[in-house]
């Protein structure tokens, strides 16, 4: 009884050995593949731009022409009035004179306004944005300039 006693004593420690042992080279490893992991997400990330570097692309970004158009309103007509319309010709667009015109930046409606004239020339008075819309117009436009 005694040896069986003394053996399973041995084979508790040598089997506690064996999971120390064994945890140990666990722990090892996921270390390993943390740092692996780690090397690859640096790897992976672009480098921080410099201070300089971000003024040089705001100073591109700012370069950046877009088309703006101010639309007043719109109609539907047939080909036939299209084609009898002349100098002095006149058509009804779908908008009251008091309501908001719709102000697009390279075809996207960001904004709404009130037409004004200044001097001898049209302006538009802003009176509402819509800041989704524009932070679109702008990340799009972004993303073309720098691809090419």
């Amino acid at each position: 009884m005694e040896e069986e006693r003394k053996e399973e004593e041995i084979s508790q420690e040598e089997l506690a050995k064996q999971w120390e042992e064994a945890l140990s080279q666990q722990k090892a490893g996921e270390v390993k593949e943390e740092a692996q992991e780690g090397e690859k997400e640096q790897e992976e990330k672009p480098p921080k731009p410099s201070g300089e570097d971000l003024s040089k692309l705001l100073e591109r970004i700012m370069d950046i022409p877009l088309n703006v158009e101010v639309v007043v309103g719109s109609a539907v007509i047939q080909i036939k009035d299209l084609l009898g319309m002349g100098p002095g010709s006149v058509f009804e667009l779908d908008r009251e004179t008091t309501e908001p015109v719709d102000i697009k930046v390279n075809g996207k409606l960001i904004a709404k306004g009130e037409l004004v004239v200044v001097g001898e020339k049209f302006g538009v008075r802003i009176t509402e944005i819509y800041t989704e819309e524009r932070k679109s117009v702008f990340r799009d436009t972004l993303e073309e300039t720098l691809k090419k």
